[in-house]
């Protein structure tokens, strides 16, 4: 172990000039630049080399701003409707992905908005998909699903959708 950092161990093969750092357990305060540094010798300077750590957590939650999971949004034909997807506390920032009825909606109809987290090095996305439903939206469901690193499989617990309910006037009298 490397003294005053219990989970730090250095391993390889000293013959072979192999020398790696493990750090078991990661957390949120072992982000940022390592440094292995060799001294100078007679013939030799001094050389160092970094690297960037970066750890991953995976979101917290996804919420559809303004409705619970699942719920029936329902709005006239024809009118400006905006989704907003949230999804909280992620590190780095996760992708949304939109779905209408599973199919993947282009990414270029909807934006997305990277904000710091509460907690820190932590960030939130806001993404937005704005559309004016027409009857052939009626019933259809909306979803946005995080996309992240950290995440092994991609589970239904980020995933948040609604149904929209679509009304338009009656057609002409028969």
């Amino acid at each position: 172990t490397v003294p005053g950092y219990p989970r730090y161990q250095y391993v390889g093969d000293d013959t072979l000039g192999e020398h790696h750092l493990v750090i078991r357990g990661a957390t949120l305060e072992d982000d940022g630049e390592y440094q292995c540094q060799v001294g100078p010798t007679a013939t030799n300077e001094a050389i160092w080399a970094g690297a960037n750590v970066t750890v991953m957590v995976p979101p917290m939650s996804i919420v559809m701003v303004g409705w619970g999971d699942g719920a029936v949004v329902e709005v006239m034909e024809g009118t400006r409707l905006k989704l907003e997807c949230l999804v909280i506390d992620a590190r780095p920032a996760p992708a949304v992905v939109w779905y209408r009825d599973n199919i993947r909606i282009d990414p270029t109809l909807h934006k997305e908005v990277i904000e710091p987290a509460q907690m820190p090095r932590m960030w939130n996305v806001r993404s937005q998909l704005e559309m004016k439903p027409g009857s052939g939206d009626d019933g259809r469901k909306y979803s946005c699903r995080a996309l992240h690193k950290a995440l092994a499989y991609a589970p239904s617990s980020l995933m948040a959708s609604v149904s929209l309910a679509v009304f338009h006037p009656p057609g002409r009298p028969v």
